[in-house]
């Protein structure tokens, strides 16, 4: 069979009822030979294309000429999808609701990385957690990235190290398309798919081709972020092989919004090189494999030419990553059975430094005094001369304790198989049996932090004193195995599906089941009806978060699980209505969302202590109820996805509004505030202000540490009740192109943490300005029996953490691009482009200032008013 007039390559064409198909050739033709059955239907399907379908009646020895004439679908409404059910499906008869993000929106919102595409689908949002290091993560429907599972062709590689960055190592030129699914996911993927699933499909070869694209941006107009990226691939005359490979260069510039020396974005040098392929051994059967490498050195703080250990503050970390998958599919002769064997693997080797020693002080010309960046002289013990003031003395291996060495290993192998039963009790139906096996191997340590110990710190750092280390490494190994079954009774009006998976995690006691039902009715073609239920579930291990340090005031921190903890369980719902209509040559589409899920033994990380330069916390499963008392710890996330879409000749609109509500049922500890001398509950804490000179508090330490009060809310920090987005596509000629996008951030809680008398916030260093606080103020510390704690023969002092929760503004980003083509030949092509990011400079006002500031206090847009231009040439 073939179709001889048309010219598009990739067009699947595959047989109805079945996972069976091909796809056309470079020249738009396809075969299918020695088909069994005396009648099929074949369905046409491609990105971009409405489907069609065609009824043959198959004759032995002739061969039978099928054309179909694309139409194009400018709303996407026979998109194909695989995250809904493992299986090629589309979109509209899937059993659950899946929306796609693919190569057109990239390019019309200029997303060079994952990251930046993201953000323009219904209930998602990518934030940036860190000033120094730009830590971005995906919320899913109000929930932080810990419970989105991130896939890679459909493989659960990207490990919790790998989640830390990775949303914006992966470039776009290596996607096809990203499928996002809302909602539990664990019945099919397995642990931390709660609030969704993120689904990337890396690029195939579908026919020769190249692609080269240079953009050049200026952060804040002033401070360079190159890109330049390319593609290339081919496809054999039969179609029966084919191969490409992409790469992409990005260099950023580091970033500093107030002008303090300290970056808000900081500098970035990354580099990805990939390759994907395929073979057609048989007319049944097909090998895929894929491997990609990113390498990427990140740099944020101040002085970022300098060697980290000698900055105020360093945020430095490289990476290495390699990923791989490999995938046999074998289809039987009657199309009815398809068996899929695959395995997947990723490696991350990170070398990163965390901390600072403070305002950098330079040696005179003596070089026997110090010199502050105020210009006052020190002698080598710190001590300010002539003013009685005490600098920052640094010990030698100060400089180099916070460098740390984090290696993972993730690997996945796994089974499974499909049959389409022509009828199952009482209508079509399609079963799938699985079985899936994961390693996760994860070491994380500070080779000199393992060598201090208590002996140490007393003789003069003698790194022989003691073998116990203070800081011992983090060795974890998480093993999954898991078996899935589900099956579905569809036809083009209902379909019912009902599925379960067992995981035995290595982290969990006993296994846990994740069931999952479906219910979609379609009364007519363009009407979708969906209901949903998953279970899901988040093993106690440690989490992307846990790796990620923040530094305030160059401190490490640390994650432990309580020997009790309990994994976290979820309850998911759904009901939605995504509609298609056609007014006149306008298609549109509006979907109607609503998702409740029900949170059970949340995991929150408390704060022990904090001592040698590192913050310890413990995670639990419990809360603090109105009358203080520790109780199992829930949460409700519920709300309402709201989208549409609409094209219309020269004109395209695309919206999607999230409106939400997140609770805790119990106060989860936000932050600390220092204790005030008598017995007051914590909300005695929410509205003092203490005396400026610092008499309020209490002396009394404990184990040399200074007494703090947990403070408590029942908010999910960082998560905006309110967020939307936009994009409008103006195509008034044909080879102009105009793009207008924008995303809305409503108002939210945000933890700070804030240091009295510091002068790093800026709600502290307007107090201190109004006589509220007095600058540069410590706690002296003494011991359980009133006595000063001494060091260096001097009493020890501490800082009075006084932390804040802020509700922040809201925010409108609004970008625009203007695109040109230039067609120099029949398949070749030079597009000019120019754009603007965040045009009103929508931005965060309030960063923290200096060597001691909050690095993890910001919000809002990720980039401040920026311009880009570029240049993308294709044939």
């Amino acid at each position: 069979m073939l179709i001889p007039e048309s010219n598009l390559a990739g067009i699947t064409i595959a047989i109805k009822g079945t996972t069976f198909g091909t796809a056309t050739d470079a020249t738009g033709h396809y075969f299918l030979k020695n088909l069994k059955q005396k009648k099929v239907t074949l369905v046409m399907r491609g990105l971009g294309y409405l489907s069609q379908e065609r009824i043959v009646e198959v004759q032995p020895n002739k061969v039978t000429e099928v054309n179909f004439e694309a139409e194009q679908d400018n709303i996407r409404i026979d998109e194909v999808v695989v995250s809904s059910n493992r299986q090629a499906t589309l979109r509209r008869l899937a059993p659950t609701l899946v929306t796609v993000l693919d190569g057109k929106l990239f390019e019309k919102t200029n997303a060079t990385n994952l990251a930046q595409g993201l953000i323009f689908q219904p209930g998602v949002r990518v934030e940036n957690n860190c000033q120094n290091c730009g830590f971005n993560q995906v919320r899913i429907n109000g929930l932080d990235g810990r419970y989105s599972q991130i896939l890679i062709d459909s493989r659960p590689i990207m490990s919790a190290l790998a989640g830390v960055y990775g949303l914006e190592q992966i470039p776009t030129n290596m996607i096809e398309r990203v499928e996002v699914v809302r909602g539990g996911g664990s019945a099919l993927f397995g642990s931390s798919a709660i609030a969704g699933v993120i689904n990337i499909i890396t690029k195939e070869p579908q026919r020769n081709s190249f692609s080269f694209n240079e953009s050049m941006g200026f952060t804040g107009f002033k401070d360079l972020d190159n890109n330049l990226s390319f593609n290339g691939s081919l496809v054999s005359d039969d179609n029966r092989a084919g191969a490409m490979v992409f790469a992409q260069a990005r260099y950023r510039k580091e970033h500093d919004v107030n002008g303090d020396g300290y970056s808000e974005l900081g500098r970035l040098d990354s580099r990805s090189l990939g390759f994907r392929g395929y073979l057609r051994p048989t007319e049944y059967t097909r090998l895929t494999g894929e491997v990609h490498t990113f390498s990427e050195a990140r740099r944020g703080g101040d002085h970022i030419d300098w060697p980290e250990q000698v900055a105020g503050v360093a945020e430095s970390i490289r990476h290495s990553v390699y990923s791989g998958n490999l995938k046999f599919d074998g289809y039987s002769s009657d199309y009815k059975s398809h068996i899929q064997l695959y395995a997947s693997a990723q490696h991350i080797t990170r070398n990163s430094y965390y901390g600072g020693i403070g305002e950098p002080k330079l040696r005179n010309k003596a070089g026997d005094k110090f010199i502050t960046p105020q210009g006052t002289e020190t002698d080598n013990e710190g001590e300010a001369l002539g003013t009685g003031k005490i600098g920052r003395p640094i010990h030698p291996l100060d400089y180099g304790k916070n460098f740390g060495i984090t290696r993972g290993l993730t690997w996945v192998g796994g089974a499974q198989y499909t049959y389409d039963f022509s009828r199952l009790l009482f209508m079509p139906a399609q079963l799938l049996l699985g079985a899936e096996y994961s390693y996760d191997r994860l070491e994380d340590k500070m080779p000199l932090r393992e060598w201090e110990t208590e002996k140490t710190l007393e003789n003069g750092f003698d790194l022989s004193a003691n073998p116990l280390s203070l800081s011992p490494a983090l060795r974890q190994v998480i093993r999954n195995a898991s078996q899935f079954a589900q099956v579905e009774w569809k036809n083009d009006l209902w379909s019912l599906l009902v599925g379960t998976r067992l995981d035995e995690n290595s982290a969990v006691k006993a296994a846990i089941f994740s069931p999952r039902a479906t219910l979609r009715f379609n009364p007519t073609k363009n009407i979708n009806l969906r209901a949903t239920y998953a279970k899901g579930f988040r093993a106690p291990q440690v989490f992307d978060e846990d790796l990620h340090v923040g530094v305030v005031g160059g401190e490490a921190q640390r994650v432990t699980n309580a020997e009790d903890l309990r994994p976290e369980i979820s309850h998911s719902f759904s009901l939605s209505n995504d509609m298609y209509f056609r007014l006149g040559e306008a298609q549109a589409n509006v979907l109607v969302e609503g998702f409740y899920t029900r949170l059970l033994d949340v995991f929150t990380n408390y704060k022990d202590k904090s001592e040698n330069g590192i913050s310890y916390y413990t995670r639990h499963n419990y809360g603090i109820d109105d009358n203080g008392k520790q109780v199992s710890s829930g949460a409700k996330v519920l709300g309402v996805n709201l989208e549409g879409k609409i094209s219309y000749r020269w004109l395209s609109l695309q919206a999607g509004l999230t409106l939400t509500s997140n609770k805790y049922d119990v106060n989860q500890e936000w932050g600390v505030r220092q204790k005030i001398k008598g017995d007051h509950d914590a909300s005695y804490y929410e509205n003092f202000v203490p005396k400026a000179d610092g008499s309020d508090f209490d002396n009394v330490a404990v184990d040399g540490e200074p007494q703090t009060v947990s403070m408590t809310s029942k908010e999910i920090t960082r998560t905006p009740s309110t967020y939307g987005y936009f994009t409008i596509g103006i195509n008034p000629i044909r080879p102009l192109n105009i793009a207008l996008t924008g995303t809305y951030t409503g108002s939210m809680y945000v933890p700070h943490v804030v240091k009295w008398g510091q002068g790093s916030a800026v709600t502290d260093r307007n107090a201190i300005a109004q006589g509220l606080r007095t600058e540069g103020y410590k706690l002296p510390l003494v011991d359980d029996k009133g006595a000063p704690i001494l060091e260096d023969g001097k009493q020890k002092e501490a800082n009075v953490e006084w932390n804040e929760l802020v509700k922040t503004k809201g925010f409108f980003d609004l970008g625009a691009k203007i695109t040109y083509d230039l067609r120099l030949f029949t398949k070749a092509n030079v597009q000019i482009y120019c754009g603007l990011n965040n045009l009103f400079n929508a931005f965060q006002s309030d960063y923290d200032f200096g060597a001691d500031r909050d690095s993890g206090y910001i919000y809002g847009p990720t980039m401040p008013r920026s311009g880009y231009f570029g240049l993308k040439f294709t044939f």
